[in-house]
Order: structure tokens, then C-alpha cells, then sequence
């Protein structure tokens, strides 16, 4: 077995030498990309039959690390781009490859196996339990207070409404009926046609100019600099002379009170900028692929990292605080412009999140097709576009929130088996009680799917980020007719189809 192991370490060594950018052609760059990968496979598997208790665990990090070759041989990216990307996350996966076989190898010549499996029992519980905590305290301090201090007309400061269209006709028209029922006294609106490929957009924005509607006609983004959306956002904070800015889509659904209601609350605490996580509405029917969007946003342990949650669908900020951040050229590739304002804003205490409710009234009615399409846009960048942080949070899914449910069904077979089912009782019940709270609470779902639906949502969410890494990796990420691909990971367009 030891020259099995040799043969696999001088792989990985050739596999390192690739990644790094040795001096080849391309062609051999892909022969050669494709050879590793056929030996690494053929190694591991030796080593799988050899001895399948230490090896077998390696699977899913050789996997990752076929797709690590694959992007080598590909090659979409500028090459020093390139290079950094593969050889941090081949170093990471053969670190974390390393580490498995040593513990493994440890636990097996030891006999402490049992020990390592109670260990991970006691972990899963542990993590179900700090999400159900972080969770019910991020859903708590987004919540809007009873009573506020209500400002009059002539306190309340100007505000703009920037709404960027492209290729909208229906649900551009309910937007737009929406924002103009508003009781905002100081308002503009400002919607801008981001060169749709139709005529009935821009003709629904005119149509509502005697309602104090503002249309801009957009301009064609620079893809090697702008995301299209974010250069939408630069030239409509451009054109507006609001003090205060809302950004909302096209999705967004608001109530005559909620740009008072909103306004106020910023007011009153004192805050540069709002998100606001909004209800779903009543008529769009039940979402998983939204549910854990929010849930992504809502459980997590944000407030130690200093990364709040943030939703794009309606989010307010002070011009004066966005143009002291650098603007939108600051963040021109950013799938998720306002994240990183977030994440500026809430370290001067300047940064809130709240959760819409009827007196609020902000609403989300996007379509189940655009909800897949918006996940497989923002699912791999919210992961900084890393392979490696890829792999570490499918493992996350499927040892720690799937990982009860999963030893459940197999409880059976093991020694001490009350205990165990007793240990993952809880955990999944802290685990369907976090899902239910976001999935309940924001309409996404109704009571009982709240509870029974979280194993398929989790189950969607991880097919869904492999999905993202590959169209972004190997294929096109398409938003409204653009190519994400171009600015966000610096891949050169195709020439036009002659």
C-alpha cells in the first residue's frame, strides 16, 4: 500500500506544479489536467479497496479536486487569476484530504472510533443548537417595535425611489402602482430602462409620468468593470436628489404607508441604512428556493463576523453615507451590492435589519423561475466564488443539518441506540424549529410545510450551490439576458454567432 501512496503523493505534487502555472501549452495543459485526474481517481480508488475505513472518507475532497483540475484545463479566467484561485483551493483540499486520512488512520489503529462518532453525535447537537439561538436572536432584534415616535410631513427628509427595469411588463406595472399610492410627502421616483430588448418596458414607465414617475433611459455597462445591475443602481443614485435613497426591484411590493413607516424607523434609530427582509406575498404562493435565502441570512452567527444579514429585494440608505463608502464604483462586480455597504455601515453601529410585517407592509412577489435564477446567481459569489469554501459547506449541509435526520434512519444499527435517537430527536427538532421560524414567520411557506419540508429544502440548496459554482465555473450565469460570468469572474465574452 506505501507505493500506492507514493504514487498518489507524486501526483498531487504534478497537480500542485499545474495549479501553480507551470510553463505549458495549452493542449498539454488539458492531456495533462486529464491524466492527473485519471490517476488520482485510480490511486484513490486502490487505496479505497486496500484499506477502505481511511480512504473512503477522501471522496468528496477528490472530487473537488477533479473540479480544481477542470477549471485548470479550462482556463476562462486571466491566467494570475487562475493561479491564485486553483492553488489556494488545491492547497486547501489536500490539507483537508491530509487531515482526514491521519484522523481516520488514528481512530482505526486506535480503536476509538465509536469516540470520534460520539464526538461528531455531540457536535451535531451542539450546532443545532447555536443556530436555533442565533436564529431566534437575529429574528428578535429584527423585529420592528411596538411604538415609535411618528415624524410629521415637514420632519420627514426627501426621499428617492430607484427602481431599475429590464424586460418588465407585468410586474413592473404592480410596482409601479404600488410606489405611486404612496402617502410619502417629499418623494421622487426614478425607474430606469436598462436597454430591454422590448418596447413595452419603457412604455409602462412613461405611461406613469403623470403620476410623478421619472424615467432614465440606461446606458450600456462596461462588462470588463460594471456588473449591469450595480451600474443601473450608479446611474439612478446619479440622477437622484433625495437625501435618502431606497433601492427596491421590480418584485418589491409596498403599501401607501410603509416609505413613512420605513423613513421613521431609520430615524429613529439613527442608523445610515435599512434592509428590510419582506413578507411573501399572499398570492405568490409557497417558495423553498426563497425560504432559504432567508434562512441563509437569518441563522447563522452573523453579529461575531461582523457580516449582517442583508435581502436586495428593499433597502434604504443615506446618499451622503453611500457617497462616503465610495459608491457604487467601489463595488461595481458585487453580485450583492449591498452586502458590502452592510458591511461598512455596522461597524460604526450605522447598519439595521428589519423583518417587514402587515404595519410595515413590504412584500416579495417573485416568480418561482426568477427565485431559481436569483439563487443560482448569488449562491457561489456569496461564497467569494472558492471551490474550497464550496466543499466545506456541502460537508456543513450534510454532516450537521442533515446529519441527524440521516442517522435517524439508520439508528437501528448501531449500539446505544436510545441514546443516539434520543441526541438527534433534539437536534432535528432544533433544526425543523429554525427552517419553520423563517419559513413560517416570512409567509414563504405555510405551518405544516414549515416543519416537514426542511430535509428538501436543504437537499434543493445543495444542488442549487453546485449548480451556481458550475454555470459560473464552466457555463454562463444569465441575468435578464446578460452574462454575470463576464464581470463577476473576469471571463472573456464569445464572440458574437456570425
Amino acid at each position: 500500500m506505501y507505493w500506492l501512496v507514493g504514487l498518489l503523493v507524486a501526483e498531487t505534487v504534478l497537480e500542485g506544479l499545474i495549479c501553480g502555472g507551470a510553463a505549458v501549452t495549452p493542449t498539454m495543459r488539458r492531456v495533462l489536467c486529464g491524466a492527473l485526474g485519471l490517476l488520482l481517481v485510480g490511486f484513490t480508488a486502490a487505496l479505497i479497496v486496500l484499506d477502505w475505513q481511511v480512504w473512503i472518507w477522501t471522496i468528496p475532497f477528490v472530487l473537488y479536486r477533479l473540479i480544481n483540475l477542470l477549471r485548470v484545463s479550462a482556463a476562462r479566467m486571466p491566467a494570475p487569476q487562475l493561479r491564485t484561485v486553483a492553488v489556494r483551493a488545491f492547497g486547501w483540499l489536500v490539507a483537508a484530504q491530509v487531515l482526514t486520512v491521519v484522523v481516520s488512520g488514528l481512530a482505526t489503529h486506535f480503536h476509538i472510533v465509536t469516540t470520534i462518532f460520539d464526538i461528531g453525535v455531540a457536535l451535531q447537537l451542539l450546532c443545532a443548537v447555536v443556530l436555533l439561538r442565533a436564529s431566534t436572536h437575529t429574528w428578535r432584534h429584527a423585529g420592528l417595535p411596538a411604538d415609535w415616535k411618528t415624524l410629521s410631513d415637514k420632519e420627514l427628509p426627501s426621499l428617492s425611489v430607484l427602481v431599475p427595469a429590464r424586460n418588465e411588463t407585468e410586474e413592473l406595472e404592480r410596482c409601479l402602482q404600488a410606489l405611486t399610492a404612496s402617502d410619502y410627502p417629499k418623494l421622487e421616483i426614478l425607474v430606469l430602462d436598462d436597454c430591454s430588448a422590448n418596447r413595452r418596458t419603457p412604455e409602462i414607465i412613461r405611461s406613469y409620468a403623470h403620476a410623478g414617475v421619472r424615467f432614465i433611459q440606461g446606458g450600456v455597462p462596461d462588462e470588463s468593470r460594471w456588473l449591469a445591475k450595480n451600474y443601473a443602481y450608479a446611474q439612478l443614485a446619479h440622477e437622484a436628489s433625495g437625501e435618502l435613497l431606497l433601492f427596491c426591484g421590480v418584485d418589491a411590493g409596498l403599501e401607501p404607508q410603509s416609505m413613512r413607516e420605513l423613513v421613521t424607523l431609520l430615524q429613529a434609530r439613527n442608523k445610515d441604512m435599512l434592509s428590510v427582509m419582506p413578507l411573501r406575498s399572499q398570492a405568490s404562493g409557497s417558495s423553498l428556493l426563497q425560504a432559504m435565502r432567508y434562512y441563509w441570512e437569518i441563522c447563522l452567527p452573523r453579529r461575531f463576523f461582523k457580516r449582517p444579514p442583508v435581502l436586495s429585494t428593499c433597502w434604504l440608505i443615506k446618499r451622503a453615507a453611500l457617497e462616503r463608502m465610495g459608491g457604487f464604483e467601489a463595488i461595481s462586480r458585487s453580485v450583492n451590492p449591498e452586502a458590502p455597504l452592510a458591511r461598512q455601515a455596522v461597524v460604526t453601529d450605522a447598519y439595521s435589519f428589519v423583518r417587514s410585517d402587515e404595519s410595515l407592509g413590504i412584500y416579495s412577489n417573485k416568480p418561482a423561475g426568477e427565485q431559481y435564477g436569483t439563487s443560482v446567481r448569488v449562491r457561489y459569489p456569496q461564497l467569494h466564488r472558492r471551490l474550497e469554501l464550496v466543499a466545506l459547506v456541502s460537508l456543513f449541509e450534510l454532516l450537521f443539518l442533515l446529519g441527524p435526520l440521516i442517522g435517524l434512519c439508520f439508528a437501528a444499527r448501531l449500539t446505544h441506540t436510545m441514546a443516539y435517537v434520543a441526541v438527534w430527536c433534539v437536534a432535528l427538532f432544533c433544526l425543523l424549529s429554525t427552517y419553520a421560524l423563517v419559513a413560517v414567520g416570512a409567509r414563504l411557506t405555510t405551518v405544516w410545510f414549515g416543519w416537514l419540508l426542511m430535509p428538501v429544502a436543504f437537499c434543493i440548496d445543495l444542488a442549487l450551490l453546485h449548480i451556481s459554482l458550475w454555470k459560473y465555473e464552466f457555463s454562463t450565469v444569465d441575468w435578464k439576458g446578460r452574462n454575470v460570468c463576464i464581470p463577476v469572474m473576469q471571463v472573456a465574452p464569445r464572440p458574437p454567432k456570425q
